[in-house]
């Protein structure tokens, strides 16, 4: 992952919003960064990845309503009731490390499949890329957060496939 991260292909837009899946996660205190927290940090921009998910009710606050709603599901399933938001705070001090959502999501987002646009293109539509790559998984917590908020994922997808 770190060696991709390197790669000057992937331009600074995408690098800021790995960065921004980093702060995202180690806001929330969690030990690795997973594909939701990519998928937060995609929400709060403004590139044509991210107005796409608001197109679909997903900014910022949308994601982060989905993913509370797919915890709390997750939590009631096992028979635990949900903990207050305030009980939730970050309590790390180190940065947290790669987690196997977030590789997974990278490696499914094919970042060369825009080979025949140009340098500046394929650099607008890097976000987006990633993206579909955290959409194109069937299991985890994304997916499911997605369900429990009634978004059309496979509508989603065929939306980012055709920029």
């Amino acid at each position: 992952m770190a060696d991709r991260l390197d790669d000057e292909r992937l331009g600074v837009t995408l690098k800021r919003v790995v960065i921004g899946a980093i702060d995202e996660a180690a806001r929330r205190g969690s030990s690795t960064v997973e594909a939701e927290h990519l998928l937060l940090a995609i929400s709060a921009g403004t590139d044509v990845a991210g107005t796409t998910l608001a197109e679909f009710g997903l900014d910022h606050a949308g994601v982060e309503a989905a993913l509370r709603q797919e915890r709390e599901q997750a939590l009631r399933a096992a028979g635990i009731q949900p903990v207050a938001e305030e009980r939730l705070r970050a309590t790390r001090n180190s940065r947290p490390g790669w987690g196997a959502s977030l590789r997974e999501a990278m490696r499914r987002a094919d970042h060369r499949a825009r080979r025949d646009r140009g340098r500046a293109e394929r650099e607008r539509l890097a976000v987006a890329d990633t993206l579909l790559g955290i959409l194109r998984a069937d299991l985890g917590t994304v997916p499911r957060a997605l369900a429990y908020a009634g978004v059309d994922r496979r509508a989603l997808i065929t939306r980012l496939e055709q920029l």
